[in-house]
Order: C-alpha cells, then structure tokens, then sequence
C-alpha cells in the first residue's frame, strides 16, 4: 500500500514543474534536433551554468502546495503538502529518503528510479535523458495541443520499457505543450500554459494534470535561483512531522 501511495505522490510531485528537456546526445536523429531547441527554449546553456540552487512552489488546490529544491550538484527535495497525504520525497545521488504515511523510510531501488523521473520533470538544467529514455522517434504528423501545432516524439522508459511516454513540442516556440505516459494504472497527462521567463529560465506557470484518481491545476505560486538552501535539508531526519518539520 505504502509502494503504491509512493508512486501517486511522486508522480503528482513530478507535475509540479513540468517535464523540462535537455539535450543530452540521447535521442537519434531527427528526435535529437528536436530536444536540442526544446532544451535552449527551456535554458540556454550560459543561463544553466549559473544555477546552483533553485526552488519551486506550486499551489494545486486550496491549502495543497509541492515545494522542490534543488542544490547542485544532485541533490533534490520535493514537499507535497495535502493534508493526511502529505509527504516529503528527497534523494542525494544514488540515495534517498521519504517522509509517508507518518514514517520516515530509506528510498529502495524503485523509489530512487522513480525519483530520477521526477528529476526529469523538475530539473531543467540536470536532467540526464540517458538514464531515462530509449527508442525515441519523431512522429511524422504535426499535431495541434494548448492552442499550438506541435512536433510529437514517442519513447519508453529505459529502465521500464512497457511504459511508453509521448512529448509534444510547440513548432513555433519550440516550448513543451503536453506530456503523457502510460502505465499499467492508467494514462497521466500534463499540459502547459503561459511560460514566464526567470533570468533565462523559462517556466510554465500553469499547468493542467489529468491521472486516473482525477485531474487538477497546477498555479506557480514562485520560482527562485541561487537562493540560500542549507545542505541539512537534504539529510535523512531521525524524526519528522509535516507540522514540525522543515517545509
């Protein structure tokens, strides 16, 4: 139960900032010239280089918000607040711990496998495609999404190949219009609206979730850069309360 409680967070946390692409030499051609202006749209390499922390607040619904913070060099913290469904899921490199159900639990090798899909939703300067991805190829039909025709690249998760992933990037702004993964519960779908730009970094600050327990929006509520984030926030905690604890 607590597995599949893990997954649902995680992916709701991973909603939160959106899917980000980076170009990592991954893709095959013509997929990669597709995420190669996708990545430069989302942060050019100088504006990247730059970030050494970063936090982001979403509100999804009265009194539910997911906080992520980021310090370089992989080292990420998302807090879901949502009432008795709260968590907190954090990970330094190939470790990790959570905060679920009252416990606090070293992540196993799922939950650090999820949480680097999460990395690839909110991230958009440390994303590693090679880890993720395999087997992409670019649909050879335009498709209109959130208003704009978009190019459409399908692949799978290197490390669960039955679950496939579908991206769509706009044609005109080369930004991320739509994400969708299928698993074996079901289809979840994210959706992007009104990109605001941060010192080079460009966001969405809407966005609209549709998964099998139902949908809802996404509103940022703020991103920061290079902001004092103390390294403590990353360490396993011997105890820990949403109230008490470090949100």
């Amino acid at each position: 139960m607590k597995q599949r409680i893990s997954r649902i967070l995680l992916a709701a946390a991973a909603a939160t900032a959106g899917v980000f692409l980076s170009a990592c030499g991954l893709f095959n051609d013509p997929a990669d010239s597709v995420f190669d202006q996708a990545e430069d749209a989302i942060a050019t390499d100088m504006a990247a280089s730059k970030i050494k922390t970063a936090q982001f607040e979403y509100e999804f619904g009265e009194g539910k918000t997911s906080t992520i913070r980021f310090l370089a060099p992989e080292s990420v913290r998302i807090d879901v607040l949502d009432g008795d469904h709260s968590a907190v899921f954090c990970m330094n490199g190939k470790s990790g711990w959570m905060y679920l159900s009252g416990d606090v639990l070293d992540m196993t090798e799922n939950d650090i496998r999820d949480m680097h899909g999460v990395l690839l939703q909110t991230i958009p300067f440390k994303t590693d495609f090679q880890e993720i991805f395999t087997k992409a190829s670019l649909q050879e039909t335009a498709e209109d999404v959130c208003g704009e025709e978009c190019k459409v690249i399908s692949a799978v998760f290197r490390l669960e190949p039955d679950i496939k992933a579908k991206i769509w990037i706009g044609k005109d702004t080369d930004l991320l219009r739509q994400f969708e993964f299928s698993s074996e519960d079901g289809v979840y779908t994210t959706q992007y609206f009104d990109y605001c730009d941060f010192e080079g970094v460009t966001i969405p600050s809407e966005m609209f979730r549709f998964t099998p327990e139902g949908s809802f929006k996404l509103s940022l509520v703020s991103f920061e850069t290079n902001v004092e984030i103390p390294e403590n926030v990353f360490k396993k905690p011997g105890t820990f309360s949403i109230t008490e604890g470090d949100k």
